[in-house]
């Protein structure tokens, strides 16, 4: 999960919506016939461009970082947490240390601070020129409206977030329960969808707990089911949501880009169930908006029941 000291950049998940930020700085960039235009994230470890508009005269990629006390034009908006309007920066003397301006020969900045939902500062969003400008008030207000859609959609990711975190857990295996995916997996299809991510649904069976119980006792096949909830954990991502449904069923909604990657990820969990001595019957589909969450979860039982019945 996320927090404000942890770069975005390095989201290997995709929950943040880094191509539609991508397509936002581009647009702005064009609108402001800039050379340049990025969003930039402060942390601890200073500064880091997490977009950079697709220009040849842009001299910094995404990826780029700055060290926290450098004297860049971000660093102020950030210390501030107020917009900064430079219109001609080698009129004033503070920026005659800024590298942006003695080294890469920028002469005009317009930046806004974007604060995480908590409050805390994020970064920026910004525009630089090589010349001298005079933006009308408008466009200052059109980069608010920018901000505000970065920032709406760190919401979403924060609430996101803190469904997680809630205890809708299940008490023998420590994955949620029925109601906790219910509730998580909801957010995070709408979360996915908003930002381009592919999801799966891979629903688990546990073979012959019945017998387990009958022969071994109860406590073995509390032991088996634990035995799974591990297999599961040990496999998945951090942003997967796995969970224990009822008896000895299961389910995991899970980043996959194809039906290859979810048949990946179920071998995986078979192949240490069979470590312990133990199987599972596992179903999987790729999910999209064209059912509700019930319905693919219904979808997926019913391919579970299909290999079960094979094997």
């Amino acid at each position: 999960m996320l927090h404000p000291d942890q770069r975005v950049f390095e989201d290997k998940d995709g929950l943040v919506p880094l191509d539609k930020w991508q397509k936002t700085v581009d647009v702005m960039a064009r609108i402001f016939q800039a050379p340049a235009g990025f969003v930039v994230q402060y942390t601890p470890l200073g500064y880091q461009v997490v977009i950079a508009s697709n220009q040849e005269s842009n001299p910094y990629p995404a990826g780029v970082e700055i060290s926290p006390d450098t004297n860049i034009f971000c660093k102020k908006v950030v210390q501030q947490g107020e917009a900064l309007y430079v219109h001609n920066a080698p009129e004033e003397p503070e920026w005659d240390t800024n590298p942006e301006v003695a080294e890469d020969g920028f002469r005009s900045y317009l930046g806004l601070p974007v604060n995480w939902p908590s409050g805390e500062p994020f970064g920026t969003i910004c525009v630089m020129d090589y010349e001298a400008t005079d933006y009308r008030s408008d466009y200052v207000d059109l980069v608010g409206e920018l901000r505000d859609l970065i920032e709406a959609d760190l919401e979403i990711l924060s609430q996101f977030q803190e469904i997680s975190n809630l205890a809708m857990t299940d008490d023998l295996t420590g994955l949620y329960n029925r109601r906790g995916f219910m509730t998580v997996a909801s957010h995070y299809t709408v979360l996915a969808k908003r930002s381009g991510l592919s999801l799966g649904l891979l629903y688990l069976d546990m073979d012959g707990l019945k017998e387990i119980n009958d022969q071994q006792g109860h406590s073995a096949g509390d032991q088996a089911l634990r035995t799974l909830a591990t297999a599961i954990r040990s496999v998945i991502r951090e942003n997967d949501v796995p969970a224990r449904l009822s008896g000895d069923e299961f389910v995991i909604l899970a980043v996959a880009r194809d039906k290859i990657e979810l048949d990946t990820l179920s071998e995986r969990i078979r192949s240490v169930m069979k470590e312990n001595s133990l199987s599972v019957s596992v179903g999987g589909v790729l999910i999209d908006a064209g059912r509700t969450l019930e319905e693919w979860l219904q979808l997926a039982d019913k391919k579970m029941y299909e290999h079960k019945h094979s094997s």
